[in-house]
């Protein structure tokens, strides 16, 4: 073989290596090493990342039936429906104290503290009910755990409208004493703005599945208390700045007068991946407001299990702007045409251990 030849031969086999080269280092990068080693030794290889908690959660919720961007929410029943109820078609779930609950109680109820709730869920046939309703003072924590347990699958779970305040009268002192108008004339007609679109919340989790993961967030929502997803009128005054405030009406109200800064987040549709989900801080407590305090219950415990920092303003726009909620055309607000004058039981109190304080 003359010179020109092998030349000719080693350059062929030169090029051979070279057209090769990507090809292997690409298998040997896929067959071991971990991810750290992909990036540092070549930018073209695209290297999958492990969905956040969050992501598999909003999966699993939005197979359920994405109850908080659905028409259904907030999943309701007024105390005439309750009262009519056929006996024995509806499970009534009280979840206010033993003493109050021992003082009266709608026919039938058991008495179950929210943080049992989830254990107490798993063991009874929920199919064999019409409608399961949650009932607590005002209808706030009644909400908070029908919007876990809605999220969870168990589409026929409902919150009683108003609580056992619109039961009887004996029930009412928690909605007549906090039905108030403190803030009418200085309530705010400029437009807040929206965040910017960012990432879902992190959370840790051992589980793996959707399913898995949701059951978890749930039991430590109800484990948690409703007092941890609640704030008051007086504190978001007392530090506006602390809070990003969602004003959760349509356009209509809104303009009517809201908290100053709030931004406005349509009810129903806007808390989706694909809509203004995204907006909300992962770095800030976000605060939640309607109209009672029932649908930001809803939101809040939906958010809540998302691993946003998120809380109800309790009452809702009926704790500062009463009168207001009392117009026609608005049409949301508390007052003595609420209250029925419906029997009720009473039972033997038996003592019990530490009581959640602030109870809605």
């Amino acid at each position: 073989m003359n010179y020109n030849q092998k030349n000719t031969k080693k350059l062929l086999k030169f090029a051979l290596i070279f057209l090769l080269m990507p090809s292997m280092l690409l298998l040997t990068n896929c067959n071991g090493g971990d991810s750290g080693d992909k990036t540092e030794k070549t930018d073209e290889i695209v290297v999958e990342t492990k969905k956040l908690n969050s992501e598999i959660l909003l999966e699993e919720i939005v197979k359920n039936g994405d109850l908080i961007n659905s028409a259904k929410v907030p999943a309701m029943i007024k105390a005439n429906g309750v009262n009519d109820a056929e006996e024995g078609t509806f499970k009534i779930v009280d979840l206010r104290s033993a003493k109050d609950f021992s003082e009266g109680h709608i026919k039938g109820a058991e008495n179950i503290k929210l943080g049992e709730l989830f254990d107490y869920i798993k063991s009874i046939d929920v199919a064999r009910f019409k409608k399961i309703v949650m009932v607590c003072y005002t209808g706030q924590t009644a909400s908070y755990a029908t919007s876990a347990l809605q999220i969870m699958g168990y589409d026929n779970v409902y919150a009683m409208k108003w609580g056992m305040c619109s039961w009887n009268k004996k029930f009412s002192d928690k909605w007549t004493k906090n039905a108030k108008s403190d803030l009418v004339d200085k309530l705010s007609v400029d437009a807040g703005t929206k965040g910017e679109k960012g990432t879902l919340p992190d959370f840790k989790c051992r589980k793996t599945s959707g399913e898995e993961i949701l059951d978890s967030r749930v039991s430590k929502l109800f484990s948690d208390g409703f007092k941890k997803g609640t704030i008051s009128i007086d504190d978001i005054i007392a530090s506006p700045s602390d809070y990003y405030i969602i004003n959760y009406w349509g356009a209509k109200h809104y303009n009517m007068g809201h908290i100053g800064g709030a931004v406005q987040y349509n009810p129903k549709e806007s808390l989706g991946l694909d809509t203004d989900l995204l907006t909300l801080p992962t770095d800030k407590t976000i605060v939640v407001y309607c109209f009672t305090g029932q649908h930001s219950a809803f939101v809040t415990a939906y958010l809540r299990i998302l691993g946003y920092d998120a809380k109800s303003l309790k009452y809702g726009a009926n704790s500062f702007m009463n009168s207001m909620m009392l117009d026609e055309t608005i049409g949301h607000g508390f007052s003595d045409k609420q209250i029925h004058d419906y029997k009720f039981e009473t039972s033997e109190y038996v003592e019990e251990g530490e009581v959640e304080e602030g109870g809605c």
